[in-house]
């Protein structure tokens, strides 16, 4: 059961955080989603320090080549430093910092997935992945009054920033459940789809008078 705002905003558990980090490199990893990702599209240092803070069993890490790694980061796009920025910046008051941007970095990243965010994420369900957002990102959890999917709750919330209204993820075209998300658009769609199958003319035939 998940806790009062003002409680679940204290009570941001690292291992919750470190478990969702790891879901996001190991989606990153089987090829799920960009290959950025793997980077969560930090420089290498901070990369590394991630990896030494959350997964010390790993020990020390050799570095990339400064130019290729540069150059993998450097594919993350634009929606990506967007929705990192729009994400720290509402992080909850009680929440470390650095937690707060690692997560940031993470759940940036699994947004550019196909599936759901939390299956990108690595985690049990949409609650695991509502926990999460409520104890670090605690104002964007509370402005999802209307409960919708979290990604795309969180591409809406940048399209306002930006004066994007209706601003979509870009995978959601590709997954199989998008009608669940957006029934309306998807209906009218496939509506206006049969409507111009079932309305379109006989191609003429050419006559021999004219």
């Amino acid at each position: 059961m998940i806790r009062s705002h003002s409680r679940a905003d204290s009570r941001a558990d690292p291992g919750a955080m470190i478990r969702a980090i790891a879901g996001v490199l190991r989606s990153a990893q089987e090829g799920e989603l960009p290959l950025f990702a793997w980077t969560l599209g930090l420089p290498q240092p901070a990369l590394l320090a991630l990896v030494q803070h959350c997964f010390p069993e790993l020990g020390t890490l050799e570095p990339m080549p400064a130019r290729q790694y540069v150059a993998i980061v450097d594919t993350a796009p634009a929606q990506f430093r967007d929705l990192t920025a729009m994400l720290f910046a509402n992080r909850s008051p009680k929440a470390r910092a650095r937690h707060a941007d690692w997560l940031a970095h993470a759940i940036a990243a699994a947004c550019l997935g196909e599936r759901h965010l939390w299956q990108d994420m690595g985690l049990t369900g949409r609650e695991a992945l509502s926990a999460l957002l409520k104890s670090y990102f605690g104002p964007l959890f509370r402005r999802n009054k209307a409960d919708l999917q979290w990604k795309r709750f969180l591409f809406a919330e940048l399209g306002k920033t930006q004066g994007r209204p209706g601003l979509r993820p870009p995978g959601c075209e590709r997954c199989a459940q998008a009608a669940s998300c957006f029934p309306i658009r998807v209906a009218v769609a496939s509506a206006v789809r049969h409507a111009g199958l079932a309305k379109s003319p006989p191609h003429p035939r050419a006559s021999g008078t004219e």
